[in-house]
């Protein structure tokens, strides 16, 4: 009692700086206020504790309210954390739902996440910020070690997907109604990198800041071989000015600019090591900015959004060259103020390679073409950033139709396929691609159709006769296609030996699997069979067959005879496990509820060969 007394006579402003403690939680913060009515109105009252408070428990949100912040003054914090939490209940009721309403679905469509809504968009009543809020929530979801809860990790992935790619949307459409000064390579580099990594937090601040070193190192060795050089006069708004827009000009003089490139040159390639990845040329990772700036290692087309990059931070322009079979920058001493500026020699940096400088004398094969592709010098005209963007969507998705990385490689190809569709809305290629993909989906058709029946009515004479027989072939497919929503419970035969969520592994390909469903006999089609000589197995066709998620990533039909109990059980890493289960075990996974209802009587023989084998 003395001690409360005691605390009550402190300063309101060594309460307050008490109550910042960054041990204590919000919840903490709370109950204290509780204790008396003093406490309650120092603690409610302090909108200075409660914005500490906010990015105490929400650290990553800090960057958004700051540039928030200089628009709109937030008169009470303690507001935006009770609209935090009320944002993040609401989603995770939500979620919660998603597998009793979609256990069938492998991909949901758009129109199906249409209640998230007005969760995050402010046109529909959400809090100007909730895009953010549910974003935070969802990847801390995906990414807590500790979470148990498997079929909500496997939601949530969809969802923070959804959100961020309608958010990225109406961020392009943004992006490409600025003036072409304003049309960054690295802003829309960064947009490819958010769009195809929606489970990460990747921040064009933190882009920015790595490419911000590189240019400090640079300046460095710049400094120790030309210390007189006169960019170390330059202005700091200068600086600034350059990092933020397109230049039309290199801002130095001939000797000058090639001082500072043969910097850059050294530093990105010599001191970073930054290279081509020949290796792995196809993966989709080599074309995410963020990834190529943290491995040193991309593909042309990034590795030259980079050091076109650094090179605009210290006034030196350089051109991105989409050649159909390799991407180079393109840099010439002088771009304006010059009548015959065509004249002037073209050197191309090959970036892919150590940054060599290519000329027409000296232009190597590249890329598997049979010819230097500058041969032909300069006719080629320098890629808009929207260009570099749309070539970036078509590398992802050649990466995504790769059979190299099975895991999520439906849902990877989904979403380079939209990203495709986002940048070019009305190439009838891009929509049959995209069409086709909904379709083995059974995925909702609405908006192709739409913008389908659009080009149909309004396009060039050119278009409407695709975007006509397109059209037909989708609603030929809707007529036809058929959603069963009804779960088929499964009855066991003493014929089935093992049940789902056993881990199990494949004696004749040796691989470990979970089991997801099975067949009292096999179900394939008889090219399947054939195909693979089931009817060269012991029992033929007229056995078990399982369905089974494998540790490579992929989804399998395995015969009975060929699997046997994993004798060291391990976790399955699987991109649609949590579609099936809400638990790992360390011996076997646990079904999650609609699994379960579809095979209710395979908990027990799960549980007793479990028992008997562990």
């Amino acid at each position: 009692m003395a001690e409360d007394v005691l605390i009550t006579f402190m300063p309101n402003e060594v309460i307050e700086l008490i109550m910042e403690n960054d041990e204590l939680s919000i919840q903490d913060t709370v109950n204290f206020s509780l204790s008396c009515k003093h406490l309650h109105r120092i603690v409610f009252g302090s909108n200075k504790l409660w914005r500490t408070k906010f990015f105490m428990r929400w650290p990553l949100l800090k960057e958004t309210y700051c540039e928030y912040e200089k628009h709109n003054k937030i008169k009470n914090w303690l507001l935006e954390v009770q609209a935090s939490y009320e944002s993040r209940k609401k989603l995770m009721q939500k979620l919660t739902k998603m597998s009793a309403k979609y256990y069938k679905k492998q991909e949901l469509s758009h129109s199906e996440f249409e209640d998230f809504d007005p969760l995050f968009r402010p046109d529909k009543g959400s809090h100007p910020l909730a895009y953010h809020f549910l974003v935070d929530e969802l990847i801390t979801l995906i990414e807590h070690p500790t979470m148990q809860n498997l079929t909500d990790k496997y939601y949530a992935y969809k969802i923070v997907r959804h959100l961020k790619q309608s958010y990225l949307t109406d961020e392009w459409h943004r992006f490409i109604t600025l003036p072409s000064e304003k049309q960054l390579l690295e802003q829309g580099a960064t947009l490819v990198a958010q769009w195809s990594q929606p489970e990460k937090h990747v921040r064009y601040s933190y882009i920015r800041g790595m490419l911000d070193d590189i240019v400090e190192q640079a300046k460095e060795v710049l400094k120790e071989r030309y210390s007189s050089h006169p960019i170390f006069a330059t202005p700091p708004e200068t600086l600034e000015y350059w990092k933020n827009n397109n230049i039309d000009d290199n801002q130095w003089a001939p000797a000058e600019t090639k001082q500072i490139m043969a910097a850059l040159c050294e530093v990105m390639f010599n001191k970073l090591d930054f290279h081509g990845n020949s290796e792995m040329y196809y993966s989709a990772e080599n074309s995410f900015i963020d990834r190529v700036l943290e491995l040193k290692r991309g593909i042309p087309i990034t590795l030259a959004i980079v050091f076109e990059s650094i090179c605009r931070r210290v006034g030196v322009k350089c051109e991105p060259i989409s050649f159909p079979a390799h991407f180079l920058l393109r840099w010439k001493e002088k771009y304006t103020g010059n009548s015959d500026t065509d004249s002037i020699e073209n050197f191309y940096i090959d970036v892919f390679n150590g940054g060599q400088f290519l000329t027409r004398q000296n232009c190597p094969r590249l890329g598997g073409v049979s010819k230097c592709p500058i041969e032909r010098y300069n006719i080629h005209r320098p890629a808009t950033a929207i260009e570099v963007v749309e070539r970036m969507a078509n590398n992802l998705e050649v990466a995504g139709r790769q059979r190299t990385h099975l895991n999520g490689r439906a849902a990877r190809l989904r979403s380079a396929l939209e990203l495709l569709y986002m940048v070019r809305p009305h190439d009838t290629g891009v929509i049959l691609h995209l069409a086709r993909f909904y379709m083995l989906y059974q995925m909702d058709l609405t908006q192709l159709v739409d913008v389908l029946t659009y080009l149909k009515r309004d396009a060039e004479l050119t278009s409407r006769g695709p975007a006509n027989h397109i059209l037909q072939m989708l609603q030929d497919y809707e007529k036809r296609v058929v959603n069963d929503e009804i779960i088929e419970v499964k009855k066991r035969t003493a014929n089935v030996k093992f049940a789902i969520g056993m881990i199990m592994e494949h004696q004749k390909y040796d691989y470990l699997c979970v089991i997801t469903g099975w067949d009292l006999k096999c179900e394939a089609s008889p090219e399947w069979i054939t195909e693979m000589g089931v009817d060269e197995l012991s029992h033929g066709a007229n056995q078990p067959f399982y369905n089974v998620f494998a540790h490579d990533g992929s989804s399998r039909y395995a015969a009975q005879e060929n699997l046997v109990m994993a004798v060291n059980p391990v976790w399955i890493d699987h991109y649609e496990t949590g579609r099936y289960f809400c638990q790992f075990k360390g011996t076997h996974y646990v079904p999650n509820d609609e699994k379960a209802k579809e095979y209710p009587e395979d908990v027990n023989v799960r549980d007793e060969l479990i028992t008997r084998y562990f």
